[in-house]
């Protein structure tokens, strides 16, 4: 008879310059601080992460799909080619996070603040951003095909002739997207 493997939690913890790369078991992480870490490579689906900060981790290939962030911060992270579709992220911060070339399919940002998020690359397909702070994001090259932007800032967020917006380049300027060469 197989056991499944025993999921872990991290409470309350604060851990710096740690390698969880490969580890496969973790499901949730509340009220924990973790910087100068590597995920990489770790598939932690249906994880949920409250009242925490990630900073400067790498999470570079990382499988999060199905998973829910609350009051999190996640700044300065790298997330490049890691699948965060199907997410929910309420009130957290991704600032200044590296997010190129990865999949947020069909997740929810409410009230979450992405300035300065690096989301060249990224497939947006179908997510939705509710009174989020996207400005200064760019966008270049990104899939946005069917996603929606409610009461959010879009100011100074930059896109180009790659990108696959939404809506067309007026209604773009009109909230404040710059174009780029």
């Amino acid at each position: 008879m197989a056991f499944a493997p025993k999921k872990y939690q991290i409470f309350r913890k604060k851990f710096n310059n740690l390698d969880f790369s490969h580890v496969n078991t973790l499901k949730m992480v509340r009220s924990s601080y973790l910087a100068d870490s590597s995920f990489e490579a770790t598939n932690m689906e249906n994880i949920k992460v409250r009242h925490s900060t990630f900073r400067k981790i790498n999470l570079k290939k990382c499988i999060l799909i199905r998973s829910r962030f609350a009051h999190s911060a996640l700044e300065q992270c790298n997330f490049e080619y890691s699948n965060l579709s199907q997410n929910s992220f309420f009130r957290t911060a991704l600032r200044r996070t590296n997010l190129q070339c990865t999949s947020f399919r069909n997740s929810t940002f409410n009230e979450c603040n992405l300035v300065n998020a690096d989301l060249r690359w990224a497939n947006l397909e179908g997510a939705a951003f509710v009174k989020s702070n996207l400005s200064k994001v760019n966008f270049c090259n990104s899939n946005m095909t069917n996603v929606k932007f409610m009461k959010c800032n879009l100011k100074g967020a930059k896109y180009n002739i790659h990108t696959i917006l939404p809506f067309n380049q007026d209604h773009a300027s009109g909230l404040g997207m710059v174009f780029v060469h």
